[in-house]
């Protein structure tokens, strides 16, 4: 075989190669996109909105100072 045949194979195989990947890669995004979720979310409130676990909000001094002042008592 001649280096342009052998080259020629080798691209032929990866360009399969990748595609049978990107199919299997499709296929398995199909597959969990259909799974339900088992149980609900334990850090979802009622109205669906997720609560931070780990992380607190930053709210700047003069951000929180004018925020409560604000607010009727």
């Amino acid at each position: 075989m001649d280096l342009i045949s052998i080259l020629a194979t080798v691209i032929l195989i990866t360009t399969i190669g990748t595609l049978v990947v990107g199919v299997a890669a499709y296929i398995a995004f199909k597959l969990r996109d259909k799974r339900k979720p088992k149980r609900k979310d334990p850090t979802a409130e009622e109205h669906g909105e997720m609560q931070a676990i780990f992380l607190k909000r930053y709210v700047p001094v003069k951000q929180a100072n004018a925020a409560s002042t604000d607010k009727p008592a």
